[in-house]
């Protein structure tokens, strides 16, 4: 059944809950230093031998000219990350050609593998994420039981998953907890201390910034699809201010498509899309695996994620992927799986080590 493969004008602050009530552009550039000019040095004292200062000046002239190219500068850690922060020239897909492509990338980019080293320089936790969005990456409901304590944990993989259990393992801790996500948020609300949590972040940040702090991740999920009227090209705008500060903070930021055309034509999808192929990151197109499922994932109001509470953790039967949510949870979970195995080289095999015996003690 699943294909699982392969403010500007428009600040809306409509709340967006469920029919259960839940409760809930860095351009870093650091100019680089001018080479020195050096100039060859004249003999002026050595006049009775004209011929041997001559030499001599012309050897110095050949090993010193200031037309030669000087050695090459390393760059600094903002000059790199400005160069990732440049989206690349590339011409966008055709109009429905987003809809093909897999729920899970089928692999990671050489640039986020750099930007992932350069986080490690900056002291990012590869064993923590982080996630910015609204309603639908609330941890009121998104992923937030796999980090329930054994023996009952309130999810069941079943056979078929249960390879994800390791995965589970590595991230525990991180599923629960954060400040990113809540109801009513999008583009420009993330960015607006107005919508901070003003008992654990500072008075100038807003969600984004602050939930990037809290968490210290090496990667954070980005998915603002709700409440936003203005058009294409503002929430393009907006997004790319994100996805530039994210990885100003030696971040991989994550893309998500979302279930729900509110807003038409699927433009929000579209920039997601588009915004992920020009920086290269990771995109997770949920969209994609719920259109199996009735109304494409969603309730009557073709708005929220449907629900079922006793069955959206349980991936034990295939008839239980009959709600949104249990789709979401589920592939979200396969995303981090994916990050985890792409990267797991550069993370190192000491950390690896480290963390299997930390299994083995919990499991034994």
């Amino acid at each position: 059944m699943l294909k699982i493969l392969g403010f500007g004008g428009a600040l809306v602050l409509s709340v967006c809950a469920t029919n259960l009530n839940d409760s809930e552009s860095i351009g870093l550039s650091s100019e680089l230093s001018k080479p020195t000019n050096i100039e060859p040095s004249s003999n002026k004292n050595n006049s009775t031998d004209q011929g041997s200062s001559d030499q001599s000046q012309s050897l110095e002239t050949d090993t010193l000219s200031p037309t030669e190219p000087p050695s090459e500068v390393p760059l600094t850690l903002e000059e790199e990350l400005a160069i990732i922060q440049t989206p690349i020239d590339i011409d966008p897909l055709s109009e429905d050609a987003w809809t093909s492509l897999p729920i899970i990338p089928a692999g990671i980019s050489d640039r986020m593998l750099k930007l992932f080293k350069m986080g490690k320089k900056m002291g990012r936790d590869p064993r923590q994420f982080a996630v910015v969005g609204d309603c639908h990456s609330s941890p009121v409901f998104f992923l937030k039981n796999f980090d329930d304590p054994p023996p009952n944990p309130r999810y069941n993989l079943g056979k078929q998953y249960q390879y994800l259990q390791e995965t589970i393992d590595y991230y525990k801790g991180s599923f629960n907890t954060g400040v990113g996500a809540r109801n009513g948020q999008n583009v420009t609300s993330v960015l607006s201390a107005f919508w901070a949590d003003p008992e654990r972040c500072e008075p100038s940040e807003g969600p984004l910034a602050c939930e990037l702090r809290i968490k210290n991740p090496a990667f954070a999920f980005i998915s603002l699809e709700k409440n936003w009227w203005g058009t294409k090209e503002e929430y393009t705008t907006y997004l790319e201010t994100i996805i530039n500060y994210t990885i100003g903070e030696g971040i991989i930021p994550i893309l998500g498509t979302k279930a729900h055309n509110l807003e038409g034509e699927h433009f929000i999808n579209h920039a997601v899309v588009e915004v992920a192929r020009r920086y290269e990151i990771p995109l997770w197109n949920f969209w994609a695996s719920v259109q199996d499922v009735p109304r494409g994932g969603l309730e009557e109001d073709l708005e929220h994620l449907s629900l079922n509470l006793k069955t959206y953790y349980d991936f034990s039967d295939p008839q239980n992927f009959d709600n949104g949510w249990a789709l979401r949870n589920l592939t979200g979970l396969m995303i981090l799986d994916f990050m985890r195995k792409s990267l797991i080289n550069e993370i190192g095999l000491g950390h690896q080590m480290v963390f299997m015996l930390e299994r083995w003690i919990v499991n034994s």
